[in-house]
């Protein structure tokens, strides 16, 4: 069984088209936990007539909830969805390919091993416009990712992620409240302890829109430049979480290479290791740079 979590806030405009790419999928051993994030649009009636038009009840179960946030709301279809085999993450604005699910089930059919290893399939993303045109491969999965790197960077979208139990056990311990974003989490624990699979082909869409594209994205980016320079830091929230976590699992090597994140600025020695680190931290040459300037002056 493979358990489709989406998350929805006022997404009536593309929620639709995203619930017929799930519904197209090749692959039908699948149960959908949805989690309205308090919408004050037409969205949570929209999934009520796609269910009812489709007699999708027996494969859905909708909850209708209170705002708590795009990261909490995942961590609670974690926890509503604790049986189960896989965990695809969904977005409400996306579109997946028909194979995307068939594909990463076959995968870890072939190389799973053991279930108690992390593993995570993802299916390569494509840029598109609103209507799903103008597709182009995004860049940042070419980039050599690591456990040393995911401290800070991402390099793959939520919404195209599907993780085994090995992983999900992982993650569902999370304090959702002290991260920023589910998935980039679940990088870190997967990069740690097992390991990863891209797909050589295209298998899902992000389609760019009035609501994640330029000048929302550069204010979002904007304000965490801020938040850091406030000393609200992400990257050491992440790092924290992380040892509390596991620092009973990780290697001495990988150990003292988290702490480094957990208290920036409290040590000059540190603030200089991370910041002269030989390897890239990040796909983006500048963010990278901004980034080790943060580390010398202590923010990261």
């Amino acid at each position: 069984m493979l358990n489709i979590l989406l998350s929805t806030y006022n997404g009536e405009k593309y929620i639709e088209h995203q619930l017929d790419s799930i519904h197209n999928q090749t692959y039908s051993d699948y149960h959908i936990y949805i989690r309205d994030d308090g919408s004050n649009d037409n969205t949570l009636s929209i999934i009520k007539n796609y269910i009812e038009k489709n007699d999708l009840y027996d494969k859905t179960t909708l909850f209708a909830e209170n705002n708590v946030g795009f990261s909490n709301s995942f961590g609670k279809l974690l926890l509503a969805s604790q049986e189960g085999d896989y965990w695809a993450f969904c977005d409400q604005d996306d579109y997946w390919y028909p194979d995307k699910l068939n594909n990463a089930v076959k995968w870890f059919e072939e190389n799973e091993n053991n279930a108690g290893i992390p593993l995570m399939y993802y299916g390569r993303v494509g840029i598109s416009d609103s209507n799903l045109k103008n597709i182009k491969k995004c860049s940042f999965e070419v980039f050599e990712y690591n456990y040393y790197n995911s401290f800070t960077s991402n390099i793959f979208f939520g919404f195209s992620m599907v993780i085994n139990r090995g992983l999900y056990d992982r993650l569902v311990k999370t304090n959702f409240n002290r991260i920023k974003y589910h998935d980039w989490f679940a990088a870190m624990i997967v990069t740690a302890f097992g390991d990863y699979h891209i797909s050589s082909e295209i298998e899902a869409l992000h389609r760019t829109h009035d609501n994640n594209t330029s000048p929302n994205v550069l204010l979002d980016k904007i304000s965490d430049g801020k938040k850091l320079i406030k000393g609200k830091n992400f990257y050491s929230d992440n790092a924290g979480e992380f040892y509390r976590l596991f620092k009973d699992d990780l290697n001495d090597d990988q150990l003292e290479w988290c702490k480094r994140f957990i208290n920036p600025g409290k040590d000059l020695k540190t603030q200089i290791k991370k910041a002269f680190y030989l390897h890239r931290y990040n796909p983006s040459i500048l963010v990278g740079s901004i980034q080790r300037m943060l580390m010398l002056i202590g923010r990261i």
